[in-house]
């Protein structure tokens, strides 16, 4: 409940800013807003790999860097906005400068400190507002072909463009980013979280091997390219608890981070009221809801 009303926060601050610079259509450009707050924007090279850049402070004067290491121009922009966002966001600049007039930020998704998490929120509503984004998301069937259209139109990475899918689809959608044989992290659609008894995949749960994102992982030429393979499969494979129902599953490389992109979807949307019912009445066995391939951690 906490990380929503983070969530709703960080949007409707970033709703204001995108409002106010007069954004009425896609891409919104962090830069052009960057620059009309009188913040200057640079590139830099940095030693840490980790590092995806960096909000200044000297005197009343700010300044953004995003590393010059990274190549994708959708990453360099949420870098931006992510650094905007602990501008704009209400108490962000006195915690992230209470020792010292430099905060560095990391890149992921995965970050448990509080400002790191709404400066996240912050910069996925300011580069993809709600009302533009569902009315172009509404335009395309579910799936990474969806995905690539509206990271191209919103000049967003993949990864965070299937994260908002996610968050804003009425579809029962699961985004999940792999690296070998075990889960990153996963994002669920609303009806998928809805869903009773259902569990999500945490860091280190590894994939089951059938499915086509461990046989996409384990294949050499894969790793590390930004191919593409399609499978299909049921949900509970993916999820503990989920009912049975079938799902199609689709795969793309991201590229030097060695990590893989995965989207799952289903054609039907999954009646969540007969399915909580037929929880109530049967007995629940907890060894019997698991998927067929069971998922373990490290």
């Amino acid at each position: 409940m906490r990380t929503d009303l983070q969530r709703i926060a960080a949007e409707k601050e970033a709703e204001r800013v995108v409002k106010e610079h007069g954004f009425t259509a896609p891409p919104v450009c962090p830069i052009e807003i960057a620059k009309r707050n009188d913040i200057t924007v640079e590139s830099k090279l940095t030693a840490d790999p980790g590092v995806a850049g960096f909000l200044l402070r000297v005197g009343d004067a700010f300044g953004i860097m995003y590393s010059a290491n990274v190549e994708s121009p959708g990453f360099r922009r949420f870098t931006v906005a992510h650094e905007l966002g602990h501008y704009f966001m209400p108490g962000h600049p006195e915690i992230i400068f209470r020792e010292k007039d430099c905060h560095v930020s990391k890149f992921g998704f995965e970050s448990s400190e509080r400002h790191e998490r709404e400066a996240d929120f912050f910069a996925t509503a300011l580069l993809m507002p709600q009302a533009l984004f569902k009315s172009a998301m509404n335009r395309h069937s579910p799936g990474i072909e969806a995905i690539k259209a509206l990271s191209e139109l919103f000049e967003t990475s993949l990864t965070a463009t299937a994260i908002r899918y996610a968050q804003l689809t009425p579809d029962p959608v699961a985004v999940l980013v792999s690296k070998g044989r075990s889960v990153e992290y996963c994002f669920l659609s609303e009806t998928l979280q809805d869903l009773p008894r259902c569990r999500w995949p945490q860091k280190g749960t590894l994939l089951g091997p059938s499915t086509a994102t461990a046989r996409f992982n384990s294949n050499p030429q894969s790793f590390g390219s930004c191919a593409e393979t399609y499978g299909t499969g049921t949900l509970d494979q993916w999820l503990s608890g989920a009912p049975h129902v079938s799902v199609h599953e689709d795969v793309i490389g991201l590229g030097a981070y060695g990590k893989t992109l995965t989207v799952i979807f289903s054609d039907a949307p999954i009646d969540t009221d007969d399915y909580q019912d037929r929880m109530e009445d049967e007995e629940y066995d907890e060894d019997d809801r698991l998927p067929s391939e069971r998922w373990g951690s490290r």
